[in-house]
């Protein structure tokens, strides 16, 4: 349970939780656990200590805890990683004043080749010139690729939307055996690598998805794959157009990327997960 919470801490901008309801009730969702989450983090705080006389497991201001031996260590690789790219930088600086001095150059007997043909020929400029006004309409139509960060995602959701809560009705609905399929299901979906609020978010989807006997069949095929897959063309698409019901727009991604098997288990690591970032 530890180290469950320590990887949800890790992959929160700030590496820190708040102390309240909702953060004890993502934890129990994503970790799977009968445990009491706020009596287990309370006892890491005051009980559980790295040495004898040393600090808790967790560290707290009263409004958020934390990892003070995981603050520590991301401060490092942060360091590590801001001293590398520098260095990626200056060599690229260095590689690139290179190239513009041996383009220069080329650039120059180019020239030298054009002039002299110009010279020779009078009708060489004139199909030279049109070559030119050709070339000088085309224009690249290439488009920047939409990078897109599971971590950086909250919500799908716009801001001004009330947190989902959690549909005890379906829950009631469902038997013994449906509750633990369903939970294999989440486990399947490893939500702790997403924030807290959107595993939250979901969770609740996928449960409504799985209790629909339209969906069922095929929900049961979803993992942190092809949920990660359906999530990233869903924030593509909202940065086009803002999207009127998320809920069933959303749906209809998961149920896309369960389709496309092949596409969804090809996804864009440094789209998705970017290792140095997560």
């Amino acid at each position: 349970m530890f180290w469950i919470i320590i990887e949800i801490l890790r992959n929160t901008e700030s590496y820190k939780l708040p102390l309240e309801k909702n953060t004890y009730r993502s934890i129990k969702i994503q970790s799977n656990t009968s445990i009491d989450i706020e009596e287990y983090i309370r006892d890491c705080i005051n009980e559980y200590k790295e040495t004898k006389d040393g600090n808790g497991l967790f560290n707290t201001d009263g409004k958020y805890f934390w990892s003070e031996s995981l603050l520590k260590r991301m401060t490092k690789m942060e360091e590590v990683s801001a001293k590398r790219k520098k260095a990626g930088q200056r060599g690229a600086q260095g590689r690139w004043g290179k190239i513009e001095v041996n383009n220069s150059k080329k650039i120059a007997k180019n020239n030298k080749r054009i002039a002299n043909a110009i010279t020779y020929n009078g009708k060489c400029y004139k199909n030279y010139g049109k070559s030119i006004a050709k070339n000088g309409k085309i224009k690249s139509k290439s488009k920047s690729k939409i990078k897109i960060k599971i971590k950086d995602i909250r919500s799908i959701y716009p801001s001004n939307h009330k947190p989902e809560k959690e549909n005890k009705t379906l829950t009631n609905m469902m038997d013994e055996t449906e509750k633990m399929e369903f939970e294999r299901l989440i486990n399947n979906c490893e939500m702790y690598i997403f924030s807290p609020e959107l595993a939250i978010e979901m969770t609740e989807i996928l449960k409504e998805m799985y209790m629909n006997p339209d969906t069922r069949e095929k929900i049961q095929e979803i993992n942190s794959k092809k949920l990660s897959y359906a999530l990233k063309n869903f924030a593509i698409a909202n940065t086009k157009n803002r999207i009127q019901i998320p809920k069933s727009y959303f749906k209809k991604c998961i149920l896309s990327a369960l389709d496309q098997t092949e596409l969804s288990g090809q996804y864009d690591t440094d789209t998705i997960y970017e290792m140095e970032d997560y």
